[in-house]
């Protein structure tokens, strides 16, 4: 009898050695243990734009006018100093003719006021005339000075407009009339009309009214004084200006690298960086508000320039790196009444334990923990 209870005993433990062998072989089946380490996250953000110059220069109409002549087409490089427009201005001409007069009349009184002053000095030498008698006189010739400075200025800056030819017009004086009457009635020709030339060398484009729509200014057409005629790009370099939405904004500053792409220039990966951000946003119908963000390629080679022009489309590519943080498997966090646990095993004690998290960013296969892990700490994660 003894021996066949030692026999059912035997038996006994071997079934429950055997059940808890199957179950810690299910078990590491199903779990395993990490070590928690911190890692960086990486984001990449696309967005679309249009080519534009790296810096434009403004050419505004210097007076109210109609376009007589525009000897070039949008697009053109241009050089400095190359006409652009040619204006019929009648009123630019009655202001040539009264900075003429006024330059006239104030050169007059500068020479009467010169000579004046050299008797003044010789009577005040010889004591006879008084001080103040002297000094009246000095002041008046600095008076008519600063005039004529002024009317110089002022003439100079009509005369810039105008191709007038066989006129030294600094030679004049009020007893040249003859030469005076020709220089105010001009002759009908090129020369009755304002220049407006190149100020630098770069691509000439039309004024954009929005980005929508560009004007083009055409021969025949009205122009008011400051209307923008045309801009002036710099394409040794380009830009492209993006719309960045409120949830991507405040990770993008200046300096960061952004890499530029385009169906049109296909062989090309620019390398640029951001070099502005704006800081308030704009609203739009139906979406998250937007803010203007303007990236630059500072150099292109001379090959590049040929092939990518103002207007072509552009992709912007601008990898986001973040410092790095702990991260752990998105599997191995459990929900409960709302709040993040994951399972620590303490190996001092040899168990298990639920820790309580707080959880951030998260990707496809795992999130980053702001609190309740350190680096180090092992947790069980389900295969």
């Amino acid at each position: 009898m003894k021996n066949f209870h030692a026999k059912i005993l035997i038996i006994v433990m071997i079934f429950t050695l055997s059940l808890q062998a199957c179950s810690n072989e299910k078990k590491s089946s199903v779990n395993h243990v990490d070590t928690v380490v911190a890692r960086s996250f990486s984001n990449t953000l696309y967005y679309s734009g249009t080519i534009q110059p790296l810096k434009t220069l403004v050419i505004p109409s210097p007076a109210d006018g109609v376009v007589v002549d525009r000897p070039f087409q949008y697009g053109d490089t241009v050089k400095a100093g190359q006409l652009l427009f040619m204006l019929s201005s009648e009123k630019f001409l009655a202001d040539y003719k009264s900075a003429l007069m006024q330059y006239i009349k104030a050169k007059n009184e500068f020479n009467n006021g010169q000579t004046q002053l050299t008797e003044a000095k010789f009577l005040h030498k010889n004591q006879l005339i008084s001080d103040d008698d002297f000094k009246t006189k000095q002041s008046n010739y600095y008076a008519v000075q600063l005039a004529l400075l002024q009317a110089k200025d002022s003439l100079e800056n009509l005369l810039q407009q105008l191709d007038i030819k066989n006129v030294d017009f600094y030679k004049l004086t009020i007893a040249d009339i003859d030469k005076i009457t020709q220089a105010m009635h001009l002759q009908m020709g090129a020369e009755k009309n304002l220049q407006v030339l190149s100020p630098a060398e770069g691509v000439i484009l039309s004024p954009s009214k929005s980005e929508e729509e560009n004007k083009k200014i055409a021969k025949g057409d009205n122009v008011k004084m400051g209307d923008v005629l045309a801009l002036i790009g710099d394409m040794s370099g380009l830009s492209v200006r993006i719309k960045v939405n409120e949830l991507s904004i405040n990770q993008l500053n200046p300096h960061q690298k952004v890499k530029i792409t385009g169906i049109a220039f296909s062989d090309y990966t620019l390398n640029g960086e951001i070099t502005r951000v704006d800081r308030q946003g704009d609203s739009s119908s139906g979406g998250l508000p937007t803010f203007i963000v303007e990236v630059a390629v500072p150099k292109l080679t001379q090959a590049q320039q040929k092939e990518i022009h103002v207007g072509m489309s552009a992709k912007v590519e601008i990898n986001i790196n973040e410092e790095a943080q702990i991260a752990v498997p998105l599997v191995a966090v459990m929900e409960k009444n709302g709040e993040s646990y994951v399972q620590v095993y303490d190996e001092k004690n040899k168990k298990y334990k639920e820790l309580a998290v707080k959880t951030g960013k998260t990707t496809i296969d795992s999130v980053a923990i702001l609190s309740g892990l350190k680096e180090g700490d092992k947790i069980v994660v389900p295969n």
